[in-house]
């Protein structure tokens, strides 16, 4: 009998989408079409097969400008654009004004996925804007995913006394660790797929989440190598992180991708995703983020000394 966490490539029926456009079925956490709540079902990531975007769907309110907003700033043409230009840098919401720093934009636009427009689609009965974004599984073969929803907490400055008790319920770790595992995925052939959910990331704790990580980062014989270059590319995000002033992230991930194909090499990227509580930070730091990407380093560096 198979492995619970070792199925077949599910399908997800695509009525009610555009043309060729289908469910992108490596989405790890946030919403899924195989839902439906409420009797509607959830929208979640499109892809054109063959294509090299995805379309992710824009929150409603305030979270979907937000997302937008930081979106277009880091797509700026220029610096002079984006500092010129009150429509990337103003939300309807309270955050994202004025405050960001140049410097900032262009280092943070690095280490994220490429935005490259917004587009509207009449999905499952009504018009639905989404933002194209690059795929960034695109150029593998068997793409091996994890998502790690990244610092101490992931409640905004804005929630509410219910809203921060049901955060910090979910995952009490969270503060100690400074990120929690939302799941990952890993081809292991061309029909099958290894997948851990976000209920198997939460029963890590402190004392032996990096088992869980030892368990993404094990796709290929040569994990030593695969986690040599995680600890490489999480470098940038450290170094980020220690000098930007203008963000606070909350709820915010960082996605990593690395070819589980033996034969090809590991090419492992790491992306920052996930903007729709995004803060002006005031000239502060993200210490719960920066937290949280050290405690990382320190996890990858015990499981390269013990492999």
């Amino acid at each position: 009998m198979m492995d619970e966490h070792f199925q077949k490539m599910d399908s997800v029926s695509n009525e009610g989408l555009p043309g060729t456009y289908e469910w992108f079925s490596d989405q790890i956490a946030g919403h899924h079409p195989s839902m439906v709540k409420n009797g509607k079902r959830e929208i979640g990531l499109l892809k054109n097969p063959g294509s090299k975007e995805i379309l992710k769907p824009k929150q409603d309110g305030t979270r979907g400008e937000k997302e937008v907003a930081l979106y277009k700033l880091l797509s700026s043409s220029s610096p002079v654009d984006a500092a010129t230009s009150p429509s990337l840098l103003t939300t309807s919401s309270d955050g994202l004004q004025n405050g960001a720093r140049m410097e900032d934009v262009i280092r943070m636009k690095e280490l994220t996925a490429k935005f490259h427009r917004m587009e509207t689609m009449f999905v499952d009965g009504q018009d639905r804007q989404f933002m194209v974004l690059e795929d960034v599984t695109s150029d593998y073969t068997r793409p091996a995913m994890l998502d790690l929803k990244m610092g101490q907490v992931t409640y905004d400055p804005s929630a509410s006394a219910a809203k921060i008790e049901r955060e910090t319920k979910k995952y009490p770790p969270q503060a100690a660790i400074g990120f929690r595992i939302c799941g990952y995925r890993i081809h292991q052939s061309k029909e099958e797929v290894q997948m851990r959910d976000r209920s198997w990331g939460k029963s890590f704790d402190e004392t032996n989440i990096q088992n869980g990580l030892a368990e993404y980062f094990s796709a290929r014989a040569d994990r030593k190598m695969v986690l040599r270059e995680a600890l490489d590319r999480l470098q940038r995000f450290k170094e980020f992180f220690e000098s930007q002033e203008s963000f606070k992230f909350f709820g915010s991930s960082l996605l990593f991708v690395y070819e589980a194909q033996e034969e090809l090499p590991i090419n492992l990227r790491i992306v920052m995703i996930d903007f729709s509580h995004v803060f002006e930070s005031n000239g502060e730091r993200d210490e719960g983020y920066l937290f949280g990407i050290k405690n990382l380093e320190k996890y990858i560096n015990s499981l390269i000394s013990e492999t």
